[in-house]
């Protein structure tokens, strides 16, 4: 978040949403390199849509729609591409459109991004973390409500489940009356400071 990064469709700066919500990703880059392989005894170049480091491997990932899959050429070319990258330690991963639009995860991390640049002080978490931390569940409209006389409003508690520091079930549809409890991930100190 906060850099200018390309992509070549849709469903590539789709994919990109999922990658800056997902806490097992430590980084990520657009068309990091070319590879040359062989298929039919030609050489062949093949830039690859995303090299993602997570947690505990690199993975490299292309975005298809999937009516693309069954084309014969890319049927042909990505078991020899996927082979090749697995001999030099890189996890190849095919996403598709249809796999990404599965459940409202998608539409949620849309609607919590565009509340990633809200400013956040750290009197905002500690706040949140008070109000939450002896609170199993409670749901998003019930905690506006408590919190909203103490300066803490909308878009900041979005902006806390975007980083994570607020949980909610992002696989349905997020609502007034979606339940949403404290991450019980570790926080990052610092990683609240305006960018």
């Amino acid at each position: 978040m906060g850099s200018l990064v390309w992509y070549e469709s849709l469903n590539e700066r789709n994919y990109m949403y999922l990658l800056e919500i997902d806490p097992d990703v430590l980084s990520y880059s657009t068309q990091p390199f070319k590879i040359s392989y062989i298929l039919d005894d030609k050489v062949r170049r093949y830039t690859p849509d995303f090299l993602v480091q997570r947690q505990s491997k690199q993975q490299i990932v292309e975005i298809k729609p999937s009516c693309w899959l069954d084309d014969e050429k890319n049927v042909r070319r990505f078991p020899v591409i996927a082979s090749t990258l697995k001999s030099r330690g890189w996890e190849f991963v095919m996403i598709t459109d249809e796999m990404m639009s599965r459940g409202s995860l998608l539409n949620n991390v849309k609607l919590l991004y565009r509340y990633a640049k809200i400013p956040l002080t750290l009197q905002n978490l500690i706040i949140c973390h008070e109000y939450f931390q002896n609170k199993s569940l409670i749901t998003l409209s019930t905690a506006i409500k408590d919190l909203q006389h103490q300066g803490i409003d909308k878009p900041i508690v979005l902006k806390l489940i975007f980083l994570g520091f607020l949980s909610t079930d992002l696989m349905t549809q997020l609502k007034n009356n979606s339940p949403i409890y404290l991450s019980s991930q570790d926080y990052l100190a610092g990683s609240w400071e305006n960018d």
